[in-house]
């Protein structure tokens, strides 16, 4: 800081885009405003007459008090949920207790410490309408979102394949999802079998999705959700299978184990809308006659990954 007085882009910044005086600026460089003044007549930067130096001190005056007005300040810290130091910041204010001060006078609710913790160092993600169908995919099937506070949440997946775990980490990170740490793998000693686990960071805009699919803690079919190609798709490659039996033609089964019969016959509607005829059997599995198995197939598209091509083999 001590040297950049000597450096004509900088002070020139300082002067004249920051309106400093030639006092603040010597101030903060620790030398006199004289070594300011001979410096900017060295770089032919126009010194400021008199009238001109009061004006532009009412000027900056009145910026650094922006945060007197209680909607500008309330745009601030509550709508583009800049902290107090960054409130204090843009006002050239030494510490946030200034600021704190006119929030609790014009009575702005003062976010918990978990709230600004959270804010400071949030994750964010612009998640597009294929992002949100395809993650109802596999909320429908094997997916789901938890979270540890009220602020956000992440998505997790479970899968017996290291290829299907890869891709769910690189379709998410697509959509602007970034992983946490490593996809995990252990051991399913119940089912003989190893599984790779999935986890996402933690996100606001995830945690949306929670209230919508867990309102009460509990997973549910959310009452707009509506099925497309790309959500069954997933939800089909997650929990659905090609029931082969003998002598006769395959149909699908998709499971909805942990939904409730209102929402199994939801799903079902939806699905019979689209020719797709479909029926409740026992253990709440969905049942795709043998008859629509082409069409379904045909409305979801290619299979995107190797591992789960045998469901395809109609």
């Amino acid at each position: 800081m001590i040297k950049s007085y000597k450096n004509k882009e900088w002070l020139k910044n300082k002067y004249l885009e920051k309106e400093l005086s030639s006092v603040q600026i010597a101030n903060d460089c620790g030398v006199c405003a004289s070594t300011i003044c001979r410096k900017l007549k060295k770089f032919d930067i126009h010194v400021r007459t008199r009238k001109e130096a009061i004006n532009s001190h009412h000027k900056v005056n009145r910026e650094n008090h922006k945060y007197k007005n209680e909607e500008w300040l309330k745009k601030k810290y509550i709508d583009e949920k800049l902290n107090s130091y960054k409130i204090a910041k843009l006002c050239n204010i030494t510490g946030n207790a200034t600021i704190y001060n006119w929030l609790r006078k014009f009575n702005i609710p003062i976010r918990s410490y978990s709230e600004a913790i959270h804010l400071d160092r949030a994750n964010h993600c612009d998640l597009s309408g294929e992002a949100i169908e395809w993650i109802n995919g596999e909320l429908l099937g094997d997916g789901s979102i938890y979270s540890q506070s009220e602020c956000s949440a992440r998505f997790s997946y479970g899968t017996q394949y290291l290829e299907y775990a890869q891709y769910v980490s690189d379709t998410l990170k697509s959509f602007g999802v970034e992983q946490s740490g490593k996809i995990k793998k252990y051991y399913d000693k119940r089912h003989d079998v190893y599984f790779y686990n999935y986890i996402s960071r933690f996100y606001e805009e995830i945690l949306s999705i929670r209230k919508r699919w867990y309102p009460e803690g509990k997973k549910i079919i959310p009452k707009d959700l509506k099925l497309t190609p790309l959500t069954c798709r997933q939800w089909y490659i997650g929990d659905g299978c090609l029931y082969n039996r003998k002598n006769r033609n395959p149909s699908i089964l998709l499971a909805a184990c942990c939904f409730s019969d209102e929402d199994i016959f939801y799903l079902i509607n939806q699905l019979n809308k689209f020719g797709i005829i479909s029926t409740k059997q026992k253990r709440n599995i969905i049942h795709i006659s043998a008859c629509s198995v082409k069409d379904f197939l045909n409305y979801i598209g290619e299979c995107p990954v190797k591992c789960y091509q045998y469901k395809w083999l109609f």
